[in-house]
């Protein structure tokens, strides 16, 4: 596994595994995304100092991407997401572990949490299985999870 940032050139392949079903079913706003949307999104999150986004790849293939954006405190939220064709392949933990480790080296990020959805039951199983343990009562079907990085 390898981190690297994120940069415009990444829009189609952002986009299109934001919009995917299953990814859009899981996460906060379920609408199909537009590229025009999307850039103005991407764009925003790259020139942001409080918002990181790697693109892990796997045997020189994208294998996902993780998000940080830094949230009030010293908290970081995680954001994952799994390329479709990539699923299935016991791959999540090691894509969140290089993402963690990138975070850590490169803003020095100790404190991460992780809005998890209550009906998405292998995301909560990554994030428990990676050391994430509840921190605070669910908001708006969304469960409050938090890991320090050693």
């Amino acid at each position: 596994m390898r981190a690297r940032e994120a940069t415009e050139a990444d829009a189609g392949l952002l986009l299109g595994w934001r919009n995917d079903p299953r990814t859009r079913q899981s996460s906060r706003s379920t609408a199909v995304v537009s590229l025009a949307e999307h850039l103005a999104w991407l764009r925003g999150v790259l020139a942001d100092p409080a918002r990181l986004l790697l693109v892990v790849e796997h045997e020189d293939a994208p294998a996902g991407t993780v998000r940080f954006d830094r949230r009030d405190g010293d908290g970081w939220e995680v954001s994952i997401t799994l390329a479709p064709e990539q699923r299935g392949r016991g791959l999540s933990g090691a894509v969140l572990a290089e993402g963690e480790r990138a975070a850590r080296e490169r803003l020095g990020v100790r404190v991460v949490l992780a809005a998890v959805h209550q009906d998405n039951a292998a995301s909560a199983k990554l994030f428990e299985r990676a050391g994430y343990a509840e921190a605070a009562p669910a908001v708006s079907g969304f469960r409050q999870l938090r890991k320090t990085l050693s």
